[in-house]
């Protein structure tokens, strides 16, 4: 993600970050946008994935998810995607039962780059591997390494001396605190990939918020980078139109993008619509055309400024249907389970606290190729006990990783372990730590992995399953 420097022309009000009015602002990007590119991160095509919508379903005209944390503000940083998915992970966690779940942005920046290994050339990063960091390594809380809104330069660093290849270490601000590595962390279950158009399919059934990363207009955002006129009243609303087709143009030339949480929608909202100079498109009776529909979402540029005016909350927004459905791409993860049992936090602690059951198996069946019908595999478990903790290892080997989707299934219960992540990396080598599993440990446990995309094939070799019992 690149620093956005302020145009002068502009006429929007620039107030330090810290949310004080105190007068103009001695910084030039108090909205950072993103590199384009960081904000898809090797998600799957919008088409490749399937729509939830069922063909009888109806969807209230309304609705608003208010399960949520507080918006926050990333400042000087191009780390939007860090903060919607941030914002996503607090938002499962209340979901969860947690009052009041604050987790470190700036930890996450670190650990998407330094142990997932994504993104570790460049500020950005996209939700998609955000969350996968969460759902591998987790995250924790604030407390434990506090956000700095301003990005490292050579006073922190002498290599942090600017460009658009320095060291990881400049992007993260440094090393974490030594307290990172004990401190407690905060998984989720399974990432998951939702087509754009199920986005209300998936809020109705789940009942939780949507990361979406999408291609930034500026015009369209009121941003006071735009080379077309903007409106200082939809900016305090927080109103986000579709772009005409200058505004298209002229934003993507700039190829930035920007990430924020989806919480809601409106059917019923209409929206004006504004030609390249900034009025209004007129019908064929000379009437304002309108726009209606919008997305409900939440920002991170604080509450002073953007949707300052919104009417649900300081800092939420309202984003056009259409402008997600054609320049978005949205995830989303399921909801963990909270429990002090460290059997369930970590089963592989459960050898103080109960029982740990070892069993694996070698399939080695191929994997068909752009399938629903995947590879296999059953482990029959006759032990007795009471399931505390969950655990699968998976050996597969596969030429684009981002093809899979793997599922674990034992008695009524089945659980995504992983969804179409990690781009096109080779094989799923990996230990998963699976939510959501109780009652009796004897029974079949079936795992699938599922290849659902052509041309990239591989085999289902072997995996091994260790469960914790009480």
């Amino acid at each position: 993600m690149r620093r956005v420097l302020a145009n002068a022309a502009i006429a929007l009000p620039l107030i330090t970050a810290a949310c004080t009015d105190t007068g103009p602002s001695p910084y030039d990007d108090e909205f950072p946008t993103s590199g384009g590119d960081s904000v898809f991160g090797g998600a799957p095509s919008n088409g490749s994935l399937p729509d939830d919508n069922k063909a009888d379903a109806i969807y209230p005209a309304k609705l608003f998810l208010s399960e949520q944390s507080p918006v926050r503000n990333q400042g000087h940083r191009g780390v939007c995607s860090i903060f919607a998915a941030t914002a996503l992970v607090e938002n499962l966690y209340v979901k969860a039962g947690m009052p009041n779940p604050d987790f470190s942005e700036q930890y996450m920046q670190w650990a998407v780059k330094n142990q997932l290994g994504d993104f570790p050339d460049t500020e950005g990063s996209s939700a998609q591997s955000n969350i996968d960091m969460v759902v591998k390594f987790g995250t924790v809380d604030e407390s434990v390494w506090p956000y700095d809104i301003s990005p490292w330069t050579a006073a922190n660093d002498p290599a942090c001396t600017g460009g658009e290849s320095l060291p990881t270490k400049c992007y993260t601000n440094g090393e974490p605190p030594a307290a990172a590595a004990t401190a407690k962390k905060y998984k989720l279950p399974s990432l998951q990939y939702i087509n754009t158009n199920s986005i209300k399919a998936h809020m109705v059934a789940k009942k939780t918020a949507v990361a979406v990363g999408m291609t930034f207009f500026f015009q369209s955002w009121n941003h006071r980078l735009s080379k077309l006129p903007i409106s200082s009243e939809l900016w305090a609303q927080g109103a986000v139109t579709y772009p005409n087709a200058k505004d298209k143009t002229l934003s993507l030339a700039e190829h930035e993008g920007h990430a924020i949480l989806i919480v809601g929608w409106d059917d019923d909202l209409e929206i004006a619509m504004r030609d390249e100079q900034g009025k209004p498109v007129l019908d064929t009776h000379g009437q304002p055309k309108k726009e209606k529909g919008f997305w409900i979402f939440k920002n991170s540029w604080d509450t002073w400024s953007f949707g300052a005016n919104n009417p649900y909350g300081a800092g939420y927004g309202f984003l056009s249907y259409k402008y997600v459905s054609e320049y978005g791409t949205a995830v989303s993860a399921e909801v963990p389970t909270l429990s002090t049992d460290p059997c369930v936090v970590d089963p592989a602690s459960c050898t103080q606290t109960g029982t740990m059951h070892t069993y694996s198996a070698s399939p080695a069946a191929a994997i068909p190729d752009n399938s629903a019908t995947g590879a296999t595999s059953t482990i029959h478990v006759t032990d007795a006990g009471t399931l505390a903790g969950v655990k699968v290892t998976t050996d597969v080997t596969h030429t684009y990783r981002g093809d899979l989707k793997v599922t674990l299934t034992h008695g009524t219960t089945s659980k995504v372990i992983f969804n179409r992540t990690g781009g096109g990396a080779d094989d799923l080598k990996q230990t998963f730590t699976v939510a959501g599993f109780d009652g009796a440990l004897a029974g079949d446990w079936t795992l699938e992995v599922e290849d659902g995309a052509v041309q990239d094939t591989g085999t289902f070799n072997a995996w091994t399953l260790e469960v914790a019992t009480h």
